[in-house]
C-alpha cells in the first residue's frame, strides 16, 4: 500500500515538475517575443517609416516563432499523454486570451507591457478593426477581442510545434 502512494506521489510531482517547466519555456518565448516586438518598435521611433513593414511582418510571424517554440521544447521536460497536453494549452490558452482583453479594455498598464506581443501582433493580423475610424463596437468589443485572438493564434503555433516534433519522434 505504502508503495503505491510513493509511485502516486513520484508520478504525480514528475506531472508538476513538467508543467512548470513548459510553463517557464512558455514565459521565456513570451520575453523573446516582447524583446523582438520593443526593438522592432524603437526602429521606428527613429523616424524611419520606411521600416513600418518590419512591425506588421513581425506579427503576423509570431504564432511561427511560437510554433519553433514548440518544436524546441526539450522532450524530456515536455507535458506528456494527450489530457495532459490538452489541458495545459487550454489554461495557457485562456488565460492570457482572457488577459489581453482586459488589457485592452483598460487594465493595468503592466499588462500592456506584458502581453505587448499580442497587443501589437492584432493591428497585422486584423487590420481591417483598425483603419479609419470606428464605432464604439469596434473598440469595445471587437479590438479587444482581436488581441485575444492573437494570442490563441500563437498559442495555436505552440500546439502545432509540439505535435510535429511527436511526429517526428514516432
Amino acid at each position: 500500500m505504502r508503495e503505491t502512494v510513493l509511485a502516486q506521489a513520484k508520478q504525480a510531482f514528475d506531472v508538476l515538475k513538467r508543467v512548470c517547466f513548459c510553463s517557464l519555456w512558455l514565459t521565456a518565448e513570451q520575453v523573446l517575443s516582447c524583446l523582438l516586438c520593443f526593438g522592432a518598435v524603437q526602429l521606428l521611433f527613429s523616424k524611419n517609416y520606411a521600416l513600418e513593414w518590419m512591425v506588421y511582418a513581425l506579427g503576423m510571424a509570431l504564432p511561427v516563432l511560437w510554433g519553433v517554440g514548440g518544436r524546441c521544447l526539450p522532450t524530456k521536460f515536455q507535458v506528456k499523454g494527450r489530457w495532459q497536453t490538452a489541458i495545459f494549452l487550454l489554461l495557457w490558452t485562456c488565460l492570457p486570451a482572457v488577459l489581453c482583453v482586459w488589457a485592452d479594455l483598460g487594465g493595468p498598464d503592466i499588462l500592456w507591457l506584458t502581453l505587448y506581443p499580442q497587443l501589437m501582433a492584432r493591428l497585422a493580423w486584423f487590420r481591417p478593426l483598425f483603419e479609419g475610424a470606428q464605432p464604439a463596437y469596434v473598440h469595445n468589443n471587437l479590438q479587444p477581442l482581436a488581441a485575444a485572438g492573437t494570442h490563441v493564434l500563437m498559442m495555436a503555433g505552440f500546439a502545432v510545434g509540439l505535435w510535429a516534433k511527436r511526429r517526428k519522434k514516432k
